[in-house]
Formats: structure tokens, C-alpha cells, sequence
């Protein structure tokens, strides 16, 4: 993935979010102009990556993969780790949730 590529979808994920230019620059600790550049291109360190990812919500993985796929097997997996500790009757709660939400979006 080119770096191009890399701003483009820091700059997607971050409107996804609903989250301002500003806002992130601040939360990362770096200035508005660097984040401009970063999502036009510039190259940045593995260290400020990081920190975009963590601001962000999403993996390193995430911001440097072509497709989404990869961040869905690591959300079912985390998800699946989470419910793995929990007893049936709370299983059966969030699966109770889930179907609700689902309602909702309908």
C-alpha cells in the first residue's frame, strides 16, 4: 500500500468516525498541518501510526489493509474471546441484545 493510500483511508475512517482533522491531530499530539499531510501522503513514523490507529479505534492492520475483511475476523474473534468467559444466562443476554439491535436498524 502506497502512503497515498494509507492518508486516504486515515482520512475515511476518520469522518467515519465523525471525528475532525483537528480533533485527531490533537489527540495523536501532533499539529493539524502534519495531520493534513499525513492524510495526503506524508510518510510518518511507526510511533505516530500507532497512536492514529489507537485514536481512531481500529488496528494498524486495519489502516494498512486493502479490505475489510481482515478487521471483521479480528472483531468476531475478539467477540468470541469476550463471550467465551461468560456463563450461559449472559450469553443469552447479549445474544438477546444483538437480535433487538437488529430489529432497530430494520
Amino acid at each position: 500500500m502506497d502512503l497515498y493510500c494509507l492518508g486516504n483511508r486515515i482520512r475515511i475512517t476518520r469522518m467515519n468516525c465523525g471525528i475532525t482533522q483537528e480533533k485527531l491531530a490533537e489527540m495523536v499530539d501532533i499539529s493539524t498541518n502534519f495531520m493534513s499531510l499525513i492524510e495526503n501522503g506524508r510518510n510518518m513514523s511507526v510511533e505516530t501510526l500507532v497512536k492514529i490507529a489507537d485514536a481512531l479505534g481500529v488496528t494498524v492492520d486495519y489502516l494498512l489493509s486493502d479490505t475489510m475483511e481482515v478487521q471483521s475476523d479480528k472483531i468476531m474473534t475478539q467477540i468470541a474471546q469476550n463471550l467465551s468467559t461468560l456463563s450461559d444466562d449472559e450469553k443469552l443476554f447479549f445474544l438477546n441484545v444483538i437480535k433487538q439491535y437488529k430489529n432497530i436498524e430494520k
